[in-house]
This record gives C-alpha cells, structure tokens and sequence, in this order.
C-alpha cells in the first residue's frame, strides 16, 4: 500500500515538472553541484573540467530560476545557450564549453539525455595554425628570465623542445625521468593517454640541476614536514600510504610552499603552476616585441612546425588522436606552391 502511494505521488509530481526538470528544480543550487563534482570525481576527471562544468552548471541554475517551469529541458539549453551567444557575445569555444556542460548535466548526472537542441550557435572561425619563426623563438629564449623558484628557461625550452602542452613539464615527477633513456614519461596528458618524448641534449644538464633544487626541497620536507607528501593520482595514496613521501614520486619542479590540496583539503607539496610560466613567456614577448604572438602553447605549435620528423612520428611525439590534428600544423602545398608572377618576370 505504501510503495503504490509513493508511486502515486511520484507519477504525479513526474506529469507537473517532467523528469529532469524535477531534478534542478526540487534540488537546491549547491546541491546539483555537488552531484556534479561527484560524478566527475568518480570519473576521474581533471579538476580544471570539474571547475568549468560546476561554473557552467551554475549560471544555467540561475538561468532556469526565470524561465517558465513547464518549459522542456531542451527549450531551456537552447534559450541558455542562444543568451550566451547573442546577450554575451562569448566565443564559439566558450559555448561549445556550455553545451559539453550541460550534456554532461543531463546524461551522466541525470540520466536524462537532452533531444535535439536548436540554439542560435557562435560561428567557430577557421583559423590556419601559425607559429613564431626560428629567430623569433631565439629571441624569445635570450629574454627569458629565471625567477626564484621558477626555472623558466629550462621550461621554455622544454616546451619548445619537445612539444609539450604548459601543464605537461610542470607534472613531471622524478620516476618519469628516464635518463638510461634519454626520455621524459608525459602521464596522463590530455584525453588520459602517457607519451614519451626525447629529453633535448640542451636540456640534459639543467634538468639534472633542477632536480637536485627539488631534491634539497624534498629533504626539506622529510625533515621540517614529515607529515606532508604529493598528490598522487586517483586511490594510490590510499593502495601505498607512504607513497605521497617518496622521493620517486616527487615533483622535478615543486611550489615554493604547502598548500591545500582543492579536492580533499589535505596539506600538500604541489608543483609550479601554470600561470607563473605563462607570466614568463609574456613578459619575455613583450621585450621581444611579440606579446600576443607567443604564448606557452603557441611554442607547442613551433615545435610541431620546425620538426624534421615525418606526420606519424610527430604524431606520436605530440599526442594527438587524429593524423589531421598534426598535418594542421605543416603546409606542403604552399611550401611547394608555384608564383606566377616569379615565373612571368623570368620569363
């Protein structure tokens, strides 16, 4: 009697609000984040994902909050989705963004896949990937300069040298260091997948100098703060408790300070964030003359224009899914093109 009352009820409230409705509306702001930040912890998501989706999530709360309640879920993204593009005036990445978040709302949180969403889309422009010249990269590494804690110049270089995206050098740990190699481990680089790259001979003697810096930092820490170690990835400080304290597991390029760790609060050595680079490189571009032009990734795309390796092999040295990604970055049919005017005036 009382599972068909309670069905009774359910059935009813399910005909006023429909089902994923019901779910932001019955459920506080806080809690539909939390629900958010679960799920992509469960997923083991990166954290930067967790903030854009949680950020996404809420503005659309807010959204909702003025919309008409017997409006359908998909009349609501679109009317969300079309206010960021034409109220906002947000980029077409930017909305793109807005959309994964509320796909992911929808059909891994409340298992109520959105329809078909017809929402006035920013046009995504085509732009052909550039990238500084060899002088231009020269100059830029001779203005680089070195800030306490903030090896600049080796991560400029390894950047350049091998590919890598801003957040790839800063992750290293000292175990993905193959020196009997000759070889950095990238773990979990974007979309999950480890790569290898080829440490640049350039590269070899001030990345040994580095880790002895995060060596005496690591003694340090077993001296003055025993009870403080790294971030290790998903359940493996729970599989090895003493892991986070080990030097193997520690980081080539370690924060100045502790600090708490964002998801579980815990006291933490973290590595060098990403912004302090990023400050590097634009205050080295604008002595340069190319602020705006250079950026951390934008050396990614240096890399993969002056390589002398062949579409697989960069392929594989830069981790990318799809053949197309990399060819993007190579031109051979106007490298290769003819000029008729050259032709007419030798003639």
């Amino acid at each position: 009697m009382r599972l068909t009352l309670f069905r009774f009820l359910r059935k009813s409230i399910q005909s006023c609000w429909g089902p994923p409705a019901r779910f932001l509306l019955m459920k506080s702001r806080a809690d539909v984040l939390k629900s958010i930040q679960a799920k992509i912890r469960l997923l083991h998501l990166a954290y930067s994902t967790e903030e854009a989706y949680c950020g996404w999530v809420g503005r659309y709360y807010d959204f909702c909050l003025k919309l008409p309640k017997a409006w359908s879920p998909e009349r609501k993204a679109e009317a969300f989705l079309t206010y960021l593009a034409v109220n906002v005036g947000v980029a077409a990445r930017t909305q793109n963004q807005a959309l994964s978040a509320l796909l992911f709302l929808y059909d891994d949180v409340m298992g109520k896949p959105l329809g078909n969403i017809d929402a006035l889309r920013a046009k995504r422009p085509v732009h052909e990937r550039t990238a500084p010249s060899r002088e231009q990269v020269r100059a830029l590494r001779a203005a680089v300069k070195d800030r306490p804690n903030v090896p600049a110049r080796l991560l400029v270089d390894l950047l350049y040298g091998c590919g890598l995206r801003v957040s790839e050098p800063l992750e290293l740990r000292v175990k993905d260091v193959l020196w009997s190699e000759n070889q950095l481990v990238i773990r979990a680089a974007k979309g999950g997948k480890d790569r290898r790259v080829p440490i640049p001979k350039s590269c070899a003697e001030p990345l040994r100098a580095q880790m002895e810096r995060a060596r005496l930092v690591w003694e340090s820490d077993r001296k003055n703060s025993p009870a403080v170690g790294v971030n290790l990835p998903h359940q493996l400080a729970r599989k090895y408790p003493g892991a986070p304290r080990l030097w193997q597991w520690f980081w080539i390029f370690p924060a100045a300070n502790h600090c708490a760790h964002p998801r579980s609060r815990e006291t933490v050595r973290y590595h060098i964030l990403p912004d302090l680079i990023q400050r590097a490189v634009r205050d080295a571009a604008r002595m340069t003359g190319a602020e705006g032009l250079i950026t951390p990734h934008v050396l990614r795309h240096a890399y993969a224009t002056h390589s002398r390796e062949d579409i697989d092999a960069l392929r594989e040295l830069m981790g990318h899914t799809s053949i197309l990604t990399t060819v993007g970055y190579k031109h051979p049919i106007v490298e290769k093109a003819t000029n008729p005017l050259d032709d007419l005036l030798q003639g």
